[in-house]
């Protein structure tokens, strides 16, 4: 009788965590119908075809890919895809192009603003050849 009991209270605090698991994931990480994988992709190329501050496609096509490549979206989200604690939907309306450039790589300007461990990622951006950077600077503006 014992026997059984234990064997049922593991299983029913299996499945408790099990759906606590699960509504955790969801809070954490909504799935958006009207911002599909493909919409940020999308948003740049329609940006780059609109002149999105002068950038050729390719050069906003090479900075999603280094945007990427940096692995940006652990600390970043757009279009809801991300982390949410610094989106960078509209980032161009707030930012100009030396602004965006000096938080990309944490320079003097912005260092007061970031934590220590945001600045200490930025700045190994610094290695990046300037064409990366130039590229992803034109991405973030497309947005």
């Amino acid at each position: 009788m014992r026997k059984q009991l234990a064997r049922t209270l593991a299983i029913a605090t299996g499945i408790m965590v099990l759906v606590i698991s699960a509504a955790f994931a969801m809070v954490m990480n909504p799935a958006s119908d009207d911002a599909p994988s493909d919409a940020v992709a999308a948003e740049a190329a329609g940006a780059a075809t609109a002149g999105a501050h002068d950038a050729p496609a390719a050069q906003i096509a090479r900075g999603r890919a280094v945007f990427e490549a940096q692995d940006c979206m652990r600390c970043h989200s757009i279009a809801g895809e991300g982390s949410r604690r610094s989106p960078l939907d509209d980032v161009a309306d707030r930012l100009d192009e030396a602004e965006m450039r000096d938080w990309i790589l944490g320079t003097k300007a912005v260092a007061d603003d970031l934590s220590p461990s945001a600045l200490r990622a930025k700045q190994a951006y610094q290695a990046l050849p300037a064409e990366d950077i130039d590229a992803l600077v034109a991405y973030l503006l497309s947005l």
